[in-house]
């Protein structure tokens, strides 16, 4: 009896070093496996996150161009030729075409695009400056917003105009 349980443990041993020498590196494999994909799938979400971030920021300096634009446009409220000699006047309106073009290249959406050019061309049917910040603050934010973008405050108010700049 015990020379037979001898050779179950030899026959046991002599089957069971095979297996498990298959079965661990195949173990190992697969905890590697799983572990890479674990990283690579926490990876991907970081990458994604950070791309949208680096969208989101491109966007906001892009709608940043809108707001410097109507800012530069506005200032001397159609005065500039009285406030401003020659030189004052070719720097000011090189800086206006550099960024109307800019803005001719980035805006996606064309009726937004077609709205700003209008605003700008001081078109009978054009949109206030203000409606139109509003759509460039929704296309930063990429959803609905409650913003009323009439409560924007530009400087002088109106009332100071003439204060301001002096008669048309």
């Amino acid at each position: 009896m015990e020379n037979i349980i001898h050779i179950y443990l030899l026959d046991l041993l002599i089957f069971s070093i095979p297996v498990s020498l298959l079965i661990i590196p195949g173990i190992w494999l697969l905890k590697e496996w799983v572990g890479i994909r674990i990283d690579k799938s926490i990876q991907h979400h970081y990458d994604k996150e950070l791309e949208d971030y680096k969208a989101s920021r491109i966007r906001r300096e892009k709608a940043e161009l809108v707001a410097r634009l109507f800012s530069v446009w506005i200032k001397y409220r159609g005065r500039e030729t009285k406030l401003l000699n020659n030189q004052q006047l070719i720097e000011r309106y090189e800086n206006l075409n550099k960024m109307s073009l800019e803005l001719s290249l980035w805006i996606e959406d064309v009726q937004l695009l077609n709205d700003v050019m209008t605003r700008l061309q001081n078109a009978d049917n054009a949109k206030s400056i203000y409606d139109l910040m509003g759509e460039v603050r929704k296309l930063i934010l990429e959803k609905e917003d409650k913003f009323d973008p009439l409560n924007i405050v530009l400087w002088p108010v109106p009332d100071e105009i003439e204060n301001v700049f002096g008669p048309k």
